[in-house]
């Protein structure tokens, strides 16, 4: 699996259709996020707080090793509670899973959910501290 990913990572070539749904996921779960921590939901709140703690001192938006933004944040705090408090507050109201199994008229046949984004905050954050992750690599790493 490690070196499916490392060549779709490498030469990877989803169709539009396939980046275009993953952009919507992506900002779906943005605003999923944005949302959770406007309205104060505990875990993403409380997450939030202790990301917060650890801002960095150099100017925000930088690309610095081991930092990264946290939702509402103008200033980069350490990349871990940022992922962890990012993750928890997209998840909170996760929107857009996908019924596995679907078939239209047939509710006996959906079983389970798959594509919850909630793990693109590691992906962002992975993106904004290595200058070598560009859109495309990023975009290819949700998809994965």
């Amino acid at each position: 699996m490690a070196n499916y990913a490392k060549k779709f990572l490498r030469s990877g070539d989803p169709t539009e259709d396939v980046l275009h749904r993953t952009k919507l996921f992506h900002t779906d779960s943005v605003l999923c996020g944005l949302s959770a921590l406007a309205l104060k939901t505990n875990a993403p709140t409380v997450l939030k707080k202790e990301a917060t703690l650890t801002k960095s001192r150099e100017i925000s938006y930088k690309k610095q090793p081991n930092f990264a933004l946290t939702f509402g944040e103008t200033e980069v705090n350490d990349y871990l509670k940022s992922i962890c408090a990012n993750m928890s507050a997209v998840r909170e109201w996760d929107s857009n899973g996908t019924v596995f199994g679907y078939r239209e008229g047939k509710k006996d046949f959906q079983a389970g959910e798959f594509g919850h984004n909630d793990f693109y905050p590691v992906v962002v954050a992975s993106a904004f501290f290595n200058s070598k992750i560009d859109g495309k690599t990023a975009l290819n790493a949700m998809i994965l």
